[in-house]
């Protein structure tokens, strides 16, 4: 019975899938980018077999960052009322990925650019993105425009978990092989 009442509390597959491929997206878009980014100064010292182990790594952990993700905003979904959060987890969930994802990435890029000292920074930019994460994902549930946007772009996400989830699963393979033996 107490399972039963847990279950009810998550959402269906059907808007599950649309968040996780915003958040699969974004983290497997960065790291295609980066591989790409790097790709021309390894060919001059990796064999291709080297290559395309880096590759497996790195999307055997955007396969696990985006269910760590995933975990917790289906954490935060079964642990608010009902109304709040599940009846709109596409809407609620793809504004709050986008927001906190996004976020991320603009201070990984500054802190690229500026270095170790941009670390003090980080505290306010924490509970900056909190804030804005969770008015974004308030204002995604409640606004028709923004609720119809959200869940029209988790849609067409969903095309890439085509690619990702394969791709990924192989590497995973891969990369189980390459410890093993």
């Amino acid at each position: 019975v107490m399972s039963t009442a847990l279950l009810r509390r998550f959402p269906t597959f059907d808007q599950i899938l649309p968040v996780f491929a915003v958040i699969a997206f974004l983290a497997y878009g960065r790291s295609i980018y980066i591989f790409l980014f790097k790709l021309p100064a390894w060919l001059t010292f990796l064999t291709v077999g080297e290559i395309l182990s880096v590759l497996a790594y790195g999307l055997v952990v955007n396969l696990l960052e985006s269910l760590l993700i995933l975990v917790c905003l289906l954490a935060i979904c079964i642990s608010l009322p009902v109304r709040w959060f599940r009846d709109v987890f596409v809407p609620r969930g793809t504004w709050l990925a986008l927001a906190s994802l996004l976020s991320i990435l603009v201070y990984f890029r500054r802190y690229a650019s500026l270095g170790p000292d941009y670390l003090s920074a980080l505290p306010i930019w924490s509970l900056t993105t909190l804030g804005l994460a969770a008015l974004a994902a308030f204002l995604g549930g409640r606004i028709r425009f923004l609720r119809a946007a959200a869940s029209a772009l988790a849609d067409r996400m969903t095309i890439f978990l085509f690619l990702f989830i394969p791709a990924s699963l192989i590497s995973l393979a891969v990369v189980i092989v390459r410890n093993i033996f």
